[in-house]
């Protein structure tokens, strides 16, 4: 199953388990609940660029549109999301006419490696947790740096190794990595430092790192929380082995952070 299809299938009843950010959250401390901490982490990475209404942004890997609104309500901005979910964007495009938002925010069903934009177009190019579903990130970056205008910044926050995996690494941790897999797709995660060279490989300048694995850290357990208190409602949209599957993925995440293997960082390069 490729992560198209994947993510149709499972949008529907993540939002019962992560919220309707479908993202980790930042926590400022142990009282925060899931929705506040992952509007708090669209917070954190917005506070790296001046946002205003005569803003457009540019959401790769929209989800269901939450991140777009919040940032339109909050900076009145224009953004456009796109998305390879016909699911997603279904949903996403329903809350914008709802909302009576479709001149200021738009979604599209369109590849992150061959958008279809011109270039020089975005002020900000908005990368929240989905390049670590694309494995091609040289393409991924090359098409987000074409579409920035001159001044312009790219914006990206997402699960990252600590560093990276060795054969030994890959053998002692496969059966994991195979139940991660069954939950969240086709993944290729990289360090910090990858992005960042990366970045600056294809002509993004003045690159940053900011590291908040510690505020990220209690994600996986108040969605496994979620989880066990909606099983009723989720188990209609999944079956009892994905239910279960996802139980344990994020027990294997919490660990994962806990022994140092995965971290989460923002990143911000600018055109």
């Amino acid at each position: 199953m490729d992560n198209k299809e994947h993510y149709d299938n499972v949008t529907d009843a993540w939002i019962y388990i992560l919220g309707d950010n479908l993202h980790y959250g930042y926590f400022k401390n142990e009282t925060v609940c899931l929705e506040e901490a992952t509007n708090e982490l669209i917070n954190q990475l917005a506070s790296l660029a001046e946002i205003s209404e005569n803003t457009l942004v540019l959401d790769v890997g929209c989800g269901i549109g939450n991140p777009a609104f919040y940032l339109h309500k909050k900076y009145g901005c224009s953004v456009v999301g796109i998305s390879i979910s016909p699911r997603g964007i279904e949903i996403a495009d329903k809350k914008c006419r709802e909302q009576m938002l479709l001149n200021n925010i738009q979604f599209f069903i369109r590849d992150a490696l061959n958008n279809g934009f011109p270039d020089d177009c975005f002020d900000i190019v908005w990368v929240m947790e989905s390049s670590h579903l694309i494995r091609n990130k040289k393409r991924l970056f090359q098409e987000n740096y074409r579409v920035l205008k001159q001044k312009g910044c790219m914006l990206l926050c997402d699960l990252i190794l600590l560093k990276n995996f060795t054969v030994k690494d890959i053998f002692t941790h496969v059966d994991k990595l195979e139940i991660l897999q069954r939950s969240f797709g086709n993944v290729k995660l990289e360090t910090s430092e990858f992005y960042k060279h990366l970045m600056l490989e294809q002509g993004f300048k003045n690159v940053q790192l900011i590291d908040i694995s510690k505020e990220v850290i209690r994600t996986a357990t108040k969605w496994k929380e979620n989880a066990l208190e909606r099983k009723e409602n989720i188990l209609k949209l999944m079956d009892d082995n994905e239910y279960n599957n996802f139980l344990t993925s994020c027990d294997i995440i919490h660990n994962f952070f806990i022994n140092d293997v995965f971290g989460y960082c923002i990143i911000k390069g600018e055109k």
